[in-house]
């Protein structure tokens, strides 16, 4: 798991051994790119949910498709503590058969994909997602 404050560029594999990792906890990953309006719309929904589940759920950015430091400069434009990645590579986004932008996907506390949203998600979706895989 990446650490509060970086942004690491991974790969596949890397991607693949973090959510192994975090099994034992719902994971919310969101595949995401600075150039997209819709992701500036979820991104603070995304901070919210975040902070409201705390250590009981994770939320994970993606950012694929995307220069590093446009990438870098819209994390920091919205604040956001939820640990984010780069996908350099374009490899997670491919694995995940990313198709529009943003993109969630809900995996249970076993690691299983419960849910995919292309394009935007509204606040009410997510925590019904969220609150889905807690019980």
């Amino acid at each position: 798991m990446p650490e509060a404050g970086t942004f690491p560029n991974v790969g596949e594999q890397d991607f693949e051994g973090i959510l192994v990792g975090l099994r034992g906890k719902p994971v919310v990953v969101n595949v995401w790119a600075s150039w997209c309006a819709p992701c500036r719309t979820e991104m603070p929904l995304l901070q919210r949910a975040a902070d409201t589940y705390g250590d009981r759920v994770v939320v994970l950015g993606v950012a694929s498709k995307d220069d590093p430091a446009a990438a870098q400069g819209f994390l920091d434009d919205f604040g956001l503590t939820y640990p984010n990645v780069f996908d350099s590579t374009g490899r997670i986004r491919v694995a995940l058969q990313v198709s529009a932008y943003p993109t969630t996907y809900v995996f249970d506390r076993r690691g299983a994909l419960v849910s995919t949203v292309k394009g935007g998600v509204s606040e009410q979706r997510l925590a019904a997602l969220i609150e889905g895989t807690l019980r």
